[in-house]
Parts: structure tokens; C-alpha cells; sequence
């Protein structure tokens, strides 16, 4: 029988179990002197089991030596590297089955709950940037003017795929957006060509779905909610359930979006209302969503908007002038401008702060600011101004000063004709007296960007909207062009560089000469016309996709059924315009002071819709 120390290293445990029974074996003794029957048999059971345990021992010590060989190859490895060979084999396992069925490894990882948790924290707190406009077409878009029997059209708000318009007269339109018509592959023109039943037209111009004018009574209540003045801004809150309203009558009113009926009517405002703007996320700090509005009586106030009811929360004090243009950053977050103040503010509610940016600072600008109207937000640390010296700015919150600065935006507004200028006949006259005109710049009327991307939008009444580019850097801004100045037809207009040279030019000769210059170079710019007829008063915005149409929305059956057997929504931008004769504020500005003539003269009430496609379908978004 082989010793303990000549048992390899395998067998050693067996030899502690033997040990361990040697106690039991004692007592077998002891109970053999007392009973010798029962001793006997105890015995004859000891030797039968010391007798198995010989064999097994000799049975392993023949067996052992291939064991021993085993044991003093894998003499150096440790429990780690053991642990490190199996999970190698347990990779290349996967990786086996991954391609035998196909998965690709990339795709996986997109489907990963990490990752989408944290693109949502990305964009829920705007520190996506997509670089998007240079894969865009804006001059190949296709327009589409709607209107109803309306005054100048002063507001609009989009929740896609409706749209919400107001006017001077207290009218609130809600339009259902017509979606543009995809690309059909060729299989299927080869089975509309062959069926008998011809292709329905598509429908293009919006179709409108309700509308609320004036002062409605409430059957539930009795009570009365309605405007009584023009309607000033719109808004549509992110959940798509409620529009809000304000108007020179000092009111803010809450409605029902699916329905158009007015839910709650605010009247803490002292003066019109001419800003609202909704945080693009319900805040988890609040059961409701956060809407901010500005007024003329140079105060901010933040609202609490939701089913379970409308409140009121705050104000906002420190513009020392009209409140003209309010636009959410985040959550708690808004920017605002002061009209004649000329400040921009970055308001913080939660930390009861408020960062002051002045503009109209510039010595050597030809055009001095006099007024901040419009502002547009880049979240989470930027937002766009526009003057009334047609001067387009980039600011960011950790720089006083403007980032970059574009003058000129849209142009310079023609000299008006001597006879408008002067009631003298006599033309030398009244060209001495006019002598010291010079043009007038196109101030931004309109405003607005895509948060999450680089794309900045603006208005005047220039007849174009030009789009332009933020760089990746975020110092610059890049202009783009007008929108939709590709179609048949129509030209080009002169970019805003090359306009600012030519009124340099203008004014260097004389009054005589310039008037002439002038109204040639007019009657050859203006001849195929612009596509805007009218004052930009405002501009939304959205990007399509396959889900744009937001399903918390009630559909019509007659949207259900050709989305259903429709292709799927191609990628692009809708651009929804108010456009109008007069100015959203007041009358002093109105379209028929610009003085076009032919197909230019005269403008008109109501919207247009673009629909800009990207220059490939299959564009990959960069963040």
C-alpha cells in the first residue's frame, strides 16, 4: 500500500477523507470487545471495505503517471490564466454562431440600452450638434402658398404634421401639412402603369382642419374665453395637447389643440403679448410643461401648462423695454431681447440669474443696431440675434461681445421715386433735395433655427428666406443662399456681400445717376419675381422623418389610409412662413412701401410651406 508522501498531488484529498474516518474505526473496536457477534461481523465489513480501498489505490497508481505528465505541463498555469483560456473559447464560440447567422456586430451595439439612454440625456440637454446643412437642397425645394379669408397672418407653430396660424382680425387656423410625395421605385411605376385604375393626385397645399375666431362661450361653464384684439405669437406645447396664445388684448390663452377650444385665459400682463415659446421637454421636476411669454410691459413670465390644470408660476424683471422675442433654451432656460434696449438675456430661474449681452456696440458698421426684434436659440451655450440694421449675430453665454456678425442680411430697400420723395415738378429740384437719401436696410423680421443642428433661418420682406450654416466651431456663420430659388424661371437674388457693395457704390455717385442705376438694375433683378410676397412675420421649422407624425395626435382616416398604403416619408424640412401685407407689431412697415413693380407689387395674407429634400436619400446623421 503506497504512503502519503508517495501519492501524487491529485489523490492527496482522498487520503484526508481516509483520515477522517480513522475515529469511526476506533469505535468499531471498542464495540467488538463488548459484543463478539456483532465485533465479528464489524470486522468481516472492515476488511471488505479496506480490501475496495486497496484496489481503488492501485487502480489510481497505475493510472497516474498520464495524469503526472498532465499535471507537470500545466505545472506554471494559474487559476487566472485557466479562466483566461475559457473566455476565449467562449468568444470564439459567439463569434462562430454570430456568423453563422448572420449578425452583424455594429447593429448590436446601436440596439444597446446604454446607448440610447444616452443619446436621449444628449439631446434632452442640447449638446447634440448635427451638421446637416450641407447635405440639404434648399434651391431645389418645392412651395406652396395657403391662406384663408384672414387679415396679415402674425404667428405660426408647428406640431408636426399640423400647423397653427394667427392673424390681426383673432383668428387661430389649425392646417393639416401635406406630406411631400416620396420617391416611387421603378417595380412600382411598372404596376401603376399597368393597372387600370389611374394614380390619385397627391395633395399638396395644407388642408385646413379647425379654426376659432373671436370670442367663444363655453357651454360647460358659461364663461367666456376668446381674444378681443389682434393675435400676436402662437405656440404649440411638445406634447402636441395644447396651443397658447397672445394678443394685444393682454391675454395669454390655453387651448385645446384637437379642437381648438379655449381651456384657461391668463390676464397677469399688463400689454400685449408678443413672445411665447414652449421648453422643448416636459421638465421632471413638474407634472407640467414649461412655457415662457414675453410682453410688452418688459416682463417674462414662466408657466405651468398640463391636463390636471394651467398656473401661473413667475416673472422675470430687467429689459427696460418691449419684451419682443422670447425663445426657450432647456429646461428653466430662456433668452429673450429688449427691442430698443438693445440686451440680449440669458435667464436662469432656478438660479434666479440673468446674463446681459448689449448689442449695437460697432463704430465701424455702416448700419447702427437701434433694435434687438428676434432670437433664435443654439442650446445648450449659443443663440442668433437679428436688428433692425439687417444684421444677423452669433452670441455664445460665455462672451460678451458677438461671436460673428453678418450685416446686411437681406439687402437694402430701394430709393422710392422722386415724386414720392418730393412734391416739387421740377426734377432738378426735387433731386437736390434728395440728395443726401441713401438706402434703408431690410431689418430681420423673422427668426428661427433647428435646435440640435446647424441650420439658422430669417426673414424680411425682401421676398426670400435665406437659409444659412453655423460652422462646426460654432464662431461663424455661412450663408446658404436664398430657399428655393432653384425652380424653372426664376433666378438668383445677389447675396447680401454683393448687395453691401453695390449700395457702397450707389452712394458714391450722384442722386441723378443713382436714381437711374437704380431703377434699372431693379426692373432686371425683380423680373422673374420672389416667392414671398410679403412681410416673413414668422418661421417654423421641423425635420422630417419616418415618425414625424406624432401619434399622440388624432389622425383623419382620409391621412391613415394614404400613409398606410403610401411609401414611407422621405427625409427633408418642412418650412412653414406667416406672411403678410403689414408688419406683425404695428402698420408702419407695410409690403406696398417697397415699391415692386409687375408681379411684385403687392403682397399677401396667409403662409407658405417648403419642403426641402436632402441630396440623397440615404443621408447618416452626425453628432
Amino acid at each position: 500500500m503506497s504512503s502519503f508522501f508517495t501519492v501524487p498531488a491529485s489523490q492527496r484529498k482522498r487520503k484526508r477523507e481516509d483520515r477522517a474516518a480513522a475515529p469511526t474505526s476506533k469505535k468499531r473496536g471498542v464495540g467488538a470487545k463488548s459484543d463478539g457477534a456483532g465485533g465479528q461481523r464489524t470486522r468481516e465489513r472492515e476488511e471488505s471495505i479496506s480490501g475496495s480501498d486497496l484496489d481503488e489505490d492501485d487502480e489510481i497508481a497505475s493510472g497516474g503517471s498520464g495524469e503526472e505528465t498532465g499535471s507537470d505541463s500545466d505545472e506554471g498555469e494559474t487559476a487566472a490564466d485557466r479562466r483566461l483560456k475559457l473566455a476565449e473559447r467562449y468568444l470564439e464560440n459567439v463569434r462562430d454562431e454570430v456568423d453563422d447567422y448572420g449578425f452583424d456586430a455594429a447593429d448590436i451595439d446601436r440596439d444597446l440600452i446604454a446607448e440610447r439612454l444616452k443619446e436621449d440625456v444628449d439631446e434632452f440637454k442640447g449638446r447634440t450638434f448635427r451638421q446637416i446643412a450641407s447635405k440639404l437642397s434648399f434651391r431645389t425645394s418645392s412651395s406652396s402658398f395657403f391662406r384663408s379669408d384672414t387679415q396679415t397672418t402674425t404667428s405660426i407653430a408647428i406640431h408636426a404634421p399640423y400647423a397653427y396660424t394667427v392673424s390681426k382680425d383673432r383668428t387661430l387656423i389649425k392646417w393639416e401639412l401635406a406630406t411631400p410625395s416620396a420617391q416611387v421605385p421603378a417595380e412600382a411605376n411598372v404596376s401603376i402603369e399597368s393597372s387600370k385604375r389611374p394614380p390619385r393626385p397627391q395633395r399638396k397645399n395644407p388642408r385646413r382642419v379647425r379654426y376659432a375666431r373671436g370670442v367663444r362661450k363655453i357651454p360647460e361653464t358659461g364663461e367666456e374665453h376668446g381674444h378681443t384684439g389682434s393675435i400676436l405669437s402662437v405656440a404649440v406645447s411638445p406634447s402636441g395637447r395644447f396651443v397658447a396664445t397672445g394678443g394685444a388684448d393682454k391675454k395669454l390663452i390655453i387651448w385645446n389643440a384637437e379642437n381648438l377650444t379655449p381651456v384657461k385665459t391668463f390676464t397677469q400682463h399688463r400689454d400685449s403679448v408678443c413672445g411665447l415659446s414652449f421648453a422643448r421637454h416636459i421638465s421632471t421636476m413638474s407634472s407640467g410643461e414649461q412655457l415662457f411669454s414675453g410682453s410688452s410691459d418688459r416682463t417674462i413670465k414662466t408657466w405651468s401648462i398640463s391636463g390636471a390644470g394651467h398656473a401661473y408660476v413667475e416673472t422675470l424683471f430687467g429689459h427696460q423695454d418691449n419684451v419682443a422675442s422670447v425663445a426657450a433654451m432647456t429646461i428653466d432656460q430662456c433668452v429673450s431681447v429688449g427691442a430698443r434696449d438693445r440686451t440680449a438675456r440669458v435667464w436662469k430661474v432656478v438660479d434666479e440669474t440673468q446674463l446681459v449681452f448689449r448689442g449695437g456696440a460697432s463704430r465701424n458698421a455702416q448700419y447702427h443696431e437701434n433694435n434687438l426684434d428676434c432670437v433664435a436659440p443654439l442650446p445648450p451655450n449659443h443663440f442668433v440675434t437679428g436688428s433692425d440694421s439687417g444684421s444677423i449675430s452669433l452670441w455664445s453665454i460665455h462672451k460678451k461681445k458677438p461671436l460673428y456678425t453678418i450685416p446686411l442680411a437681406h439687402g437694402l430697400d430701394p430709393i422710392p421715386p422722386l415724386d414720392e420723395l418730393s412734391p416739387e415738378l421740377d426734377e432738378e429740384t426735387a433731386a437736390h433735395n434728395a440728395r443726401h437719401m441713401r438706402r434703408t436696410p431690410r431689418w430681420i423680421t423673422a427668426l428661427t433655427t433647428l435646435p440640435g443642428t446647424d441650420i439658422v433661418l430669417s426673414g424680411s420682406w425682401d421676398g426670400w428666406i435665406r437659409a444659412w450654416r453655423i460652422s462646426e466651431d460654432k464662431k461663424t456663420i455661412i450663408s446658404l443662399g436664398p430657399v428655393g430659388t432653384g425652380l424653372s424661371g426664376q433666378s438668383t437674388p445677389d447675396t447680401p456681400s454683393q448687395q453691401l457693395n453695390q449700395s457702397l457704390a450707389l452712394d458714391a455717385t450722384p442722386e441723378s445717376e443713382q436714381i437711374a442705376v437704380d431703377s434699372n438694375s431693379q426692373s432686371q433683378k425683380q423680373e422673374p419675381g420672389p416667392l414671398v410676397k410679403g412681410v416673413v412675420n414668422d418661421i417654423a421649422v421641423f425635420e422630417r422623418r419616418p415618425d414625424s407624425n406624432s401619434a399622440s395626435q388624432p389622425k383623419s382616416k382620409s391621412a391613415s389610409k394614404s400613409q398606410s398604403n403610401s411609401q414611407p416619408e422621405p427625409r427633408g424640412l418642412c418650412i412653414v412662413a406667416a406672411v403678410g401685407k403689414e408688419h406683425r407689431l404695428g402698420r408702419w412697415q407695410c409690403y406696398a412701401n417697397n415699391y415692386f413693380e409687375g408681379n411684385t407689387a403687392g403682397g399677401r395674407n396667409g403662409a407658405i410651406v417648403f419642403e426641402v429634400p436632402f441630396t440623397s436619400l440615404d443621408v447618416e446623421t452626425d453628432v
